[in-house]
């Protein structure tokens, strides 16, 4: 499928551009002059000008081609507009413009997908924040950056359903140094919806894991024959909101969608090969060590800690999701003994003590890292002891680019921690922590590791 005039395209219109920065037309024009390449054509038939670009009447009075136009007016112009666009020859609509299906006007929103029909085009929206694309600069969201930053580039996209919690996610993914490939709010999914959008990030060279929001489906038949195909070459991580009844309703009144049986949903993922998910802190848990990590054969985990009592919380979250401590070979039992003072318990979980130095773990990871009786290996570190050096970010990153086995960190603490596990994401190990979220994200390592080998048995 290709969608390249709505993620990367040469030329954008802004209808309903404005000189007003409390207006979206505003913020909109405002995000595609600081990181978008192409040309942007503001479009207001009230002004000549705004932020220094000649402005136009209509999107068919600008004289050169025209690839994606966003649709910021009110919905009782809309659907002109969007004929308008059509004469031009717009190949793609970002519509945010609001007042469809979603407060019961059906009829409108019917009319308008027809003009889109008409002219072949392809739209997200309406009643959405559009699209953000981190690297052809692409961003329709009407949220200000300096009250919303923008990620990074990295692996993962998002296809969320709700905009406000796809745009709290943004914020957030910033934060935490989560990287992102591509964002899509597609509000009622007049044209354009999850299973395309899945579809289409399936090849995305970016995109290396995709993360969903939905709350309800309108075609399930096409989201579980999608995902089958998808989840063969990436990992879909899904979060179902409106299970309750409430939950339900509420989604109704949202973006007009059916929500269903929480029970058919389960079903349907589990049915497609998408790993669900119960909440959005669990949907980037989860998305981040997918996008970093290839899959595991096994469910064998190793553990090496600093702080023995994080040692034991592992093993029993280990156990909990069905996974094994990995028992380790008398020969690297033998090795760990040698190189080790004695007051280290080289079994697994491996407990380096509260006096660990970098040389101390870089030793221990050498030797587990050639176990092939080890799946992965959780790295449990304390950064809070004198004796750890900050060098020992680089001999954990070490292992895992050399001996090629996953490698998961785990580390709880303030600013100077977290300047570390960040520093550690940097580099594709995922950092969590709490021992519960770690073990949790590599669980999900290992599902996906089973769904690989189920659709390999399937081919």
């Amino acid at each position: 499928m290709d969608l390249g005039s709505l993620f990367s395209p040469s030329s954008v219109a802004i209808v309903g551009a404005s000189r007003d920065p409390k207006k979206f037309g505003n913020v909109v024009l405002n995000n595609f002059m600081l990181t978008f390449k192409g040309k942007i054509y503001p479009v207001n038939p009230k002004v000549d000008e705004i932020m220094g670009l000649k402005c136009y009447p209509r999107v068919s009075s600008i004289k050169d081609k025209v690839d994606l136009a966003v649709i910021i007016v009110p919905s009782d112009v809309a659907i002109e507009t969007v004929e308008d666009c059509g004469k031009k020859g717009v190949k793609s609509l970002v519509i945010i413009t609001s007042g469809f299906s979603e407060v019961g006007d059906r009829e409108k929103e019917n009319r308008l997908g027809e003009v889109i029909k008409k002219y072949k085009m392809r739209a997200v929206g309406p009643n959405c924040l559009g699209i953000l694309d981190t690297y052809s600069g692409v961003d329709t969201i009407f949220n200000p950056q300096y009250k919303l930053n923008r990620p990074s580039k990295g692996p993962i996209s998002f296809v969320s359903q709700s905009g406000a919690l796809g745009a709290a996610v943004l914020d957030w993914a910033h934060s935490e140094f989560v990287g992102m490939s591509k964002f899509v709010s597609y509000g009622n999914g007049i044209d354009l919806r999850e299973s395309e959008l899945i579809d289409y990030l399936g090849s995305d060279e970016t995109t290396r894991a995709i993360a969903l929001y939905l709350e309800g489906l309108e075609d399930g038949h096409k989201f579980i024959e999608t995902c089958m195909r998808v989840s063969k070459k990436k990992p879909i991580i899904a979060l179902k909101a409106g299970k309750s009844e409430a939950g339900s309703k509420a989604a109704m009144s949202h973006t007009g969608s059916l929500a269903g049986s929480a029970n058919v949903f389960s079903g349907v993922f589990k049915q497609c090969g998408a790993i669900e998910v119960g909440d959005v802190d669990e949907l980037f848990d989860l998305s981040r060590i997918l996008a970093y990590q290839k899959p595991l054969a096994g469910n064998r985990i190793a553990v090496v800690t600093n702080g023995g009592g994080f040692g034991v919380l592992a093993a029993d979250a280990i156990e909990e999701c069905g996974m094994k401590l990995a028992t380790f070979s008398p020969a690297a039992e033998k090795l760990l003994r040698d190189s080790m003072p004695p007051h280290v318990n080289v079994r697994n979980p491996m407990d380096l003590v509260g006096d660990a130095d970098t040389k101390r773990y870089k030793d221990a990871l050498d030797i587990i890292a050639k176990e092939d009786g080890v799946d992965c290996i959780l790295v449990i570190l304390l950064m809070q002891v004198s004796t750890l050096g900050s060098d020992v970010i680089d001999s954990i990153t070490e292992v895992y680019k050399n001996k090629k086995k996953p490698v998961v960190a785990c580390s709880a603490g303030g600013n100077f921690t977290q300047l570390h596990m960040h520093a550690l994401e940097k580099e594709g190990i995922p950092a969590y922590p709490t021992p519960r979220k770690a073990v949790k994200a590599i669980k999900a390592l290992w599902e996906y590791g089973k769904i690989k080998n189920k659709n390999k048995k399937i081919e």
